[in-house]
């Protein structure tokens, strides 16, 4: 953990403490990387790997700058199942939102996969309470 974050788990109320010194772009970063870490957690410990996190980079329509998205597997195959279907003419192109409407269910149990390894393993519900902190401390100082 970097010097700027601590986490002391063995204190009787869990405290963690961000350097008040932290720019907007350091907290970013560290945001980026917990965020990471607990994908990578979760992607260990969860077998089903429809419900794993993956990183991909992108660029969004309109733009030159490309940017990092970590979306579960199955939304990832959801939108490009969809794109094929609408390439070949059986099927609309799907926004965001009925892209999530189709994949409800998926998402059920993503957050049940989520909320049950959070119960049940230590580190990864360190992970995140300092990624909720963090960025908690970001919106107060944006």
């Amino acid at each position: 953990m970097p010097a700027a974050l601590r986490h002391d788990a063995a204190a009787a109320e869990e405290q963690i403490d961000i350097d008040d010194a932290m720019t907007v772009p350091q907290l970013r970063d560290e945001i980026e990387k917990i965020e990471k870490e607990v994908y990578r957690v979760f992607n260990l410990r969860t077998e089903d790997e429809v419900l794993h996190v993956i990183c991909h980079e992108y660029t969004p329509t309109g733009s030159n700058i490309s940017q990092e998205a970590c979306e579960p597997n199955f939304l990832i195959e959801a939108r490009s199942r969809n794109a094929r279907a609408y390439q070949d003419g059986f099927d609309e192109l799907l926004n965001t939102e009925g892209l999530l409407a189709e994949t409800s269910s998926d998402f059920d149990r993503f957050n049940a996969a989520m909320e049950a390894l959070n119960e049940e393993y230590d580190y990864f519900r360190e992970l995140n309470i300092i990624l909720a902190v963090l960025r908690g401390r970001l919106e107060e100082i944006r």
